[in-house]
């Protein structure tokens, strides 16, 4: 063992001690080692865990003991943390059964509920099922004027409701008994308000609207593992006497002793994520007053817990048996003794069809036959009463004194959620109280309205069409519950798991396809691996575009089909809206590239080098194994790799002027001056990139070689020796290619290069994509966006002169170059989120390159470095203009006249046949309000979202 001083001197880490390994120990080392604390976790037994409790069994393999299940709405920390560590769950049961020397029942349908011979005429028995509705209605009146009901019992409220008998010791109080596994007399004493919230809260209240609970899939060791794997210093088998504050004078800190040990460790801080009792006794004599009035305020009963397979422990009648079973008898005591659960493992946690029978039974008046007994352990639950909930209050306050810090399931309810909620707060406090998680705590709503279960069914028809065979997707929904697309057989690999946090998905996805989908992800609809469900959706994308949508038509059927083709002529004309004339031009880059240099520092490398990297194959299989850091210079080398690629392409020779088409950030005409030894006039139209290009060109001392102007490519003036251009030409429009390369054609010398590297549509998807809807990166990330093909761009260029001399794909490249973008971004939220960029925005971006990533991995689009030589006899060339309307040809203009005269004269003599061309003009003009009102809403809707989540950082903005 070592002390701080020794050990931290040199590098200064702030040093912290975990005692105790359950949930809220785990979470708590797992946040701080994140937080780049080095973190020691102390664990007494061999094992981690605590009441995350995994055993063998040798008729059911692994099943768990303590912790068990979770579900949507009442456990957000703890599936954030799940999807953190990769952690799956799956559906499970929580029924509900009583047994007691008289009577039966059960929650698993009519059969159960009138198991016992004779209830289904027993007034008796009608009595509970009638207070069971209206307990429901009643106990919210609680949580609506709680001031009124302080102090008072859940005995007492019962009692001054007159509530039967048979709805108290039949329903409630063995309910709430068997939660918190405690006596009824103890159960009766809990009080009420925080009862009634933890009901209402979980919807036990509701009859038909409860949430699904869920099971660990793997067990909770699964968890346990992959949490530990993260931690880099864990001692099981360390059973911690002492924790003592360390005075000033004496080098300060808290030391911790081991049984065992000679010499203490010495942290600066220690957090303490054990039983409050426990955490008490730790820190024995040098616990402050206040410390001993909250720790020992909180309670616990002990439950001796057998895993065996003797159904005696069980209900008597079989059609009862349900996953958690309270267990009735005749003793004395049993209303002080402590409760006795059952649960039906093989139901309530998934076990394979053809198990034996096999039970985790708490608290037996008498032990399971001995020869069905697998094993025995004794676990002890925090008591819920009126003291624990005004010591829990006071908790706050005692954290960091003397630096230790406490959490536990005993801060709360002392279930999971409540012991890593604890944790949380605790490392918040460590930490200086800012937020610490890397998850977005949700909790879904169980209640689905009948218009989203609507479009779940559309949802899911929509969904199965555009599906490609061999693959999957798991939808979990916020009630709980598993829905799948596609072949539920398909490996792993090829499953999508996405969790659906509000039912407004469906209706965006239904209405807007891809579009819909980003959207939704953009407003915390749903969370998952984004990128593994885009990878698999556009997979099927690589068909015929018309078989698609004759595919997805035919499942929403004439009303959805309707509805969707409606929201996609929107779409499209909000997209021709943005068509890349100077002006537009102008106001689409703006929106993108001036969403802030700080921003855009943040997510890409050194070079700021805003598009695909060029990986040599060593590199690309080496980064698994890289660190952030590592990771980082990789993709800056393989940016320089890709501007040296350019200068090969482009044959740069010293002394050469070259214009750059679209300088970005600078990075490019700096590489350029320095290697090839060239000139460069780099042009851009967005502000915020001129400013940094130009500072980047005074830092490297290359002012005299390169320039960099606020100038459209249609004005550029003079020519250049070569041209270079870097994925600038998906922002000129499928209408304004002849435009752009006449451009490049004029700027260059007879003889010179021009060397592109481009985006690319494949020429048999082209057509349709022209005449398709918008997508998400033309609706929110690219306005006026377009992938050019190359069949599109060789047409144009050949006319003007300018002959494909040279091509290679570096499509592959670039989903690298992506992925390492959204790991960047990912893993820098909270400092984009510092420079006042809304959630929202972030996960836009988060989206976008997952769409782009999915897209080259899957050959949908490319990324070619394309050489162009112009010819060396000249050509006459059209002036720089931008795409007008065509004027119409005197032929054209006289039968116009004459089709406008013959109208006049029909209608003069047949004044009805004024209806059709009325129609046709009265159908263009719906048509075009329809468009200008899906613009105005969406400009509303956009500026109102981002003014909202106060985005003060950069000039995003959306303008039409």
């Amino acid at each position: 063992m070592s002390v701080l001083g020794e050990t931290n001197a040199a590098d200064g880490e702030e040093t912290v001690a975990v005692i105790g390994s359950g949930i809220s120990g785990l979470a708590s080392a797992w946040l701080l080692a994140r937080q780049g604390k080095r973190v020691t976790l102390f664990e007494s037994e061999e094992t981690l865990g605590g009441h995350a409790l995994t055993v063998e069994t040798k008729i059911a393999g692994p099943i768990d003991l303590g912790f068990q299940v979770c579900n949507l709405t009442n456990y957000p920390h703890l599936f954030g943390f799940f999807d953190q560590l990769g952690i799956d769950t799956v559906e499970s049961d929580m029924s509900f059964a009583l047994s007691t020397p008289t009577s039966e029942w059960g929650s698993r349908g009519l059969g159960a509920i009138f198991a016992t011979p004779g209830s289904a005429t027993s007034p008796a028995h009608w009595r509970m099922l009638r207070d069971v509705l209206a307990f429901g209605r009643q106990a919210p009146e609680v949580l609506r004027s709680p001031e009124a009901w302080e102090g008072v019992t859940l005995g007492k409220y019962l009692a001054r409701r007159r509530y039967s008998s048979e709805f108290v010791q039949r329903y409630v109080v063995p309910m709430t008994a068997a939660v918190w596994s405690c006596s009824d007399a103890q159960a009766l004493e809990f009080p009420v308000v925080p009862l009634i919230r933890f009901w209402s809260n979980h919807h036990l209240l509701s009859i038909l609207e409860r949430p699904v609970w869920r099971v660990v899939e793997g067990r909770s060791r699964a968890y346990v593992a992959a949490a530990a794997a993260a931690i880099k210093d864990v001692r099981t088998g360390s059973r911690v006497e002492e924790v003592r504050r360390v005075a000033a004078g004496e080098g300060g800190g808290v030391a911790v002793r081991v049984a065992g040990e000679a010499r203490e460790c010495r942290f600066d801080a220690v957090v303490l994520a054990t039983h409050s009792d426990v955490s008490l006794s730790l820190l024995g004599d040098g616990a402050s007053a206040a410390e001993r009035a909250v720790l020992g305020a909180i309670r616990y009963s002990s439950n001796e817990v057998y895993v065996h397979t003797d159904a005696s422990l069980m209900p008597r009648a079989r059609a009862t048996w349900a996953s958690w079973n309270c267990i009735k008898t005749e003793r004395p005591d049993e209303a002080t003794a402590a409760v006795c659960v059952s649960y039906w493992v093989n139901l309530l946690q998934n076990l394979p069809a053809g198990t034996p029978d096999l039970f985790v039974t708490l608290n037996p008046p008498s032990p399971p036959d001995a020869a069905k007994t697998v094993r025995r352990v004794q676990l002890a639950h925090p008591l819920f009463d009126g003291a624990a909930v005004a010591a829990q209050a006071r908790v706050g306050g005692l954290q960091g004194s003397g630096g230790v810090y406490f959490c536990g399931a005993w801060c709360g309810y002392g279930f999971h959620e409540d012991g890593i909620a604890s944790a949380v707060r605790a490392v918040e406090a460590l930490c200086g109280g800012g937020p610490v998680v890397p998850w977005e705590p949700f909790s879904c709503d169980a209640k689905v309205g009948l218009v989203p279960r609507a479009c779940l069914s559309l949802f899911l028809r929509f969904g199965d069409a555009m599906l490609s065979r061999g693959g999957a997707i798991r939808l979990i929904l916020p009630t709980g519950a598993d829905c799948w697309l596609g072949d539920r057989a398909a490996p792993a690999e090829q499953t999508a798991v996405v969790r659906v946090r509000r039912a407004s998905l469906f209706q965006k996805v239904v209405c807007k396809s891809d579009i819909g989908l980003g959207e939704a992800y953009m407003d915390g609809d749903y969370a998952g691996d984004v990128f593994k469900l885009l990878l698999l959706l556009s997979r099927s994308n690589s068909g015929s575009p018309s078989q698609l949508r004759q595919a997805t038509a035919g499942a929403l059927g004439w009303a959805g089909g309707a509805l969707h083709s409606l929201f996609e002529r929107l779409e499209r004309d909000a997209h021709y809206a943005n068509s890349n004339t100077e002006e537009g031009s102008a106001r689409n880059i703006s929106y993108h590239y001036d969403a802030g240099n700080d921003f855009y520092k943040l997510i890409l490398d050194e070079t700021m080098l805003y598009s695909s990297a060029v990986f040599t194959a060593e590199r690309a299989a080496a980064l698994a194994a890289l660190d952030a850091a590592g990771k980082e210079a990789s993709l800056e080398e393989a940016q320089y790799e890709k501007i040296d690629a350019m200068i090969r392409a482009a044959q740069l020779r010293p002394g050469e002027h070259v214009l750059e088409i679209g300088c970005g950030w600078g990075a490019c005409g700096v590489r350029m001056a320095q290697v090839a030894g060239v000139r460069v006039t780099g042009i851009t139209i967005s502000r915020e990139q001129l400013a940094e290009a130009r500072k980047r060109a005074r830092e490297a001392n290359v002012e005299h070689l390169v320039t960099f102007e606020f100038c459209d490519y249609r004005n550029v003036r003079g020519q250049f020796d070569k041209v270079v251009s870097i994925e600038m030409i998906e922002a000129v429009g499928h209408e304004h290619l002849p435009t752009f390369f006449a451009a490049v054609s004029r700027a260059l010398k007879p003889g010179g290069l021009a060397a592109i590297q481009v985006i690319t549509m494949p020429d048999e998807r082209y057509e349709a994509y022209c005449n398709s809807h918008s997508d998400f990166i033309r609706t929110h990330i690219f306005p006026g966006g377009h992938l050019p093909s190359m069949g599109a761009m060789t047409a144009i260029s050949s006319r003007l002169g300018l002959e494909l001399h040279g091509a290679a794909d570096v499509g592959d490249d670039y989903a690298i170059t992506l992925r390492l973008w959204r790991e960047r971004l990912t893993a820098r939220a909270r400092q984009i989120e510092a420079l006042g960029y809304p959630r929202r925005f972030i996960r836009m971006y988060e989206f976008y390159f997952a769409y782009c990533e999915a897209g080259f991995a899957n050959q949908l689009i490319h990324d070619y470095q394309l050489t162009f030589r112009k010819s060396p006899l000249p050509r006459p060339l059209p002036p720089p203009t931008d795409a007008a309307p065509t004027p119409v040809d005197p032929l054209t203009a006289t039968l116009l006249l004459v089709w406008g005269g013959l109208t006049a004269a029909l209608v003069a003599s047949k004044p009805h046949m004024a209806i059709v061309p009325a129609a046709l003009v009265a159908e263009r003009t719906a048509v075009t309000w329809a468009a200008l009102l899906s613009l105005s809403v969406m400009v509303m809707h956009d500026s109102t979202v981002l003014l909202s989540e106060g985005l003060t950082a950069g000039n995003h903005r959306k303008s039409s």
